[in-house]
């Protein structure tokens, strides 16, 4: 597992595993942990809660593989995404567990053929969106969604640990983004997500 960023002000920390040789490293996750422990002492000097604590390898069940798992500055939540062991990737079925800032987990299923990107909740995408990252479909498609729910998040002033389960049009929110970037001229931004709309339409 490695980490590939970290982020304040709505942008989660991530990370992913490209391999199962790679979800063993015990120094890789001491590597996350450091990093999480860094942005929660910022977030202690700042009187911010909640505890940022990413969940992923460690909470896999036996024989799974982390695709992904993502924490949001904003709320808490921890979101990981598993191959199951019998994974086929001609019908992609992942195991995602979610946990709120008290580390209360949730667990479920999510087929990707029957994910509606019109109204799913982020459970959902966040799932599709680490499927098309990990697949080669679309290798960025994890930081753009993350990029979406922030803008979408800081839109809308939604910061409850609820939202997570709130079914939304994640096409209208990506449509409104690549406008808001088209009209003041970042046409590099705009065509950034028109890749990942592209997969979603």
């Amino acid at each position: 597992m490695n980490i590939n960023g970290i982020g304040v002000a709505g942008y989660p920390a991530w990370c992913s595993a490209g391999g199962a040789e790679r979800n063993t490293a015990n120094n890789s996750t001491q590597n996350v942990t450091g990093f999480v422990d860094q942005i929660n002492q910022m977030k202690q000097a700042a009187g911010a809660q909640p505890q940022l604590v990413l969940h992923g390898n460690n909470e896999a069940d036996e024989g799974e593989t982390v695709v992904g798992s993502s924490v949001n500055a904003l709320t808490g939540v921890s979101i990981a995404v598993y191959k199951p062991q019998n994974f086929d990737a001609a019908n992609p079925v992942y195991h995602v567990k979610t946990w709120d800032a008290d580390g209360n987990m949730t667990e479920r299923m999510v087929d990707i053929s029957k994910i509606n990107t019109r109204k799913s909740d982020e459970i959902e995408m966040l799932a599709y969106a680490w499927h098309l990252s990990s697949s080669g479909q679309c290798p960025n498609a994890f930081l753009k969604f993350a990029g979406i729910r922030a803008y979408s998040q800081t839109e809308q002033q939604k910061y409850s640990a609820d939202s997570v389960f709130e079914k939304v049009n994640w096409v209208d929110i990506i449509r409104n983004f690549m406008q808001m970037q088209y009209d003041i001229g970042n046409m590099k931004g705009y065509l950034d997500y028109k890749n990942l709309l592209g997969f979603l339409e």
